[in-house]
């Protein structure tokens, strides 16, 4: 429902005006690789946020360079503890990364062996979040480095402390060499004030094992390998948000995150804020109930 892309940018359309906001959401992208359809994509078609992306990858990163809009702009930036790291290169561009990946893990899994294997290494220094003077605000941190998130939440506390929200990829099982997984990113963003919100996806994968078994393929996918995971700034207590922050994220809500439950909750804070009226949240729910039935 409501992924409609014509009927998605209508609704956008319809709830940037009535929250008309200050300035545009803003999105840093850290590892905006090019090969996948980003998940803000349609908020950057209606022209309600403004992209800044970082890809050290030199071939992914000439990609980006000549996709840059006015609104979207990217830096080769590798993003870290700001020391001196080395930029692992697989066979398949989406597993490059800062750890070397673990023999082990693909062993066990019995895929992946081929694409994970590194095929050259790059030097290079990091930054650190906090001490990128690019960044003035951050809505939403989207996050995608195969392994090394949680070293850039460690390193970004202070632009992450006006944050809205995260979204992460996180790790079931160490596809690298001493990966942080899910519960580690969990513990320090729960430090930050953030509380987990969703899944967007989780995979699962078979196991190999050298024997057939009767079932359908579907039910033989039960190794959970990794996934993204939205994480919010904690709401429970909403006297504690500015209007201007619930604006942004119940656009991030309905336009990234597909969570149209939590861009109501917020549009019902602003109404009781005098804010916006109950008929703009009826109006709302009428774009979404219009993109069920073309849907």
């Amino acid at each position: 429902m409501s992924r409609q892309p014509r009927q998605m940018r209508r609704r956008l359309a319809y709830l940037s005006k009535i929250l008309n906001t200050e300035r545009m959401t803003e999105i840093v992208d850290i590892g905006s690789n090019p090969m996948n359809t980003p998940d803000y994509d349609q908020m950057a078609k209606a022209g309600i946020v403004r992209v800044t992306g970082f890809e050290p990858q030199p071939s992914a990163f000439e990609k980006l360079k000549e996709q840059e809009t006015e609104i979207e702009r990217h830096l080769p930036y590798a993003i870290g503890d700001g020391e001196a790291s080395v930029l692992n290169v697989c066979r398949s561009p989406g597993m490059t990364s800062l750890l070397e990946p673990d023999p082990m893990s693909f062993a066990f899994l019995n895929r992946w062996a081929r694409a994970s294997r590194v095929i050259e290494k790059f030097p290079m220094s990091t930054h650190r979040l906090d001490d990128l003077d690019e960044i003035v605000h951050m809505d939403l941190l989207k996050i995608d480095i195969q392994g090394g998130e949680l070293t850039v939440f460690q390193h970004g506390r202070k632009k992450l402390k006006t944050a809205l929200a995260v979204m992460t990829e996180v790790g079931f099982m160490p596809l690298y060499k001493d990966q942080p997984l899910l519960d580690d990113q969990m513990a320090e963003l729960r430090e930050q004030g953030f509380m987990l919100h969703k899944f967007a996806f989780a995979k699962q994968v078979p196991l190999g094992s050298g024997f057939e078994i009767p079932l359908r393929p579907s039910a033989l996918s039960s190794q959970l390998v990794d996934g993204d995971a939205i994480f919010i700034k904690d709401l429970r207590d909403p006297e504690k948000w500015e209007t201007e922050d619930l604006k942004h994220l119940a656009l991030l809500a309905d336009g990234c995150f597909f969570s149209f439950d939590l861009a109501v909750r917020c549009l019902s804070i602003l109404m009781k804020r005098n804010v916006i009226s109950r008929q703009n949240i009826i109006d709302y729910i009428d774009h979404l109930q219009v993109a069920e039935v073309v849907q």
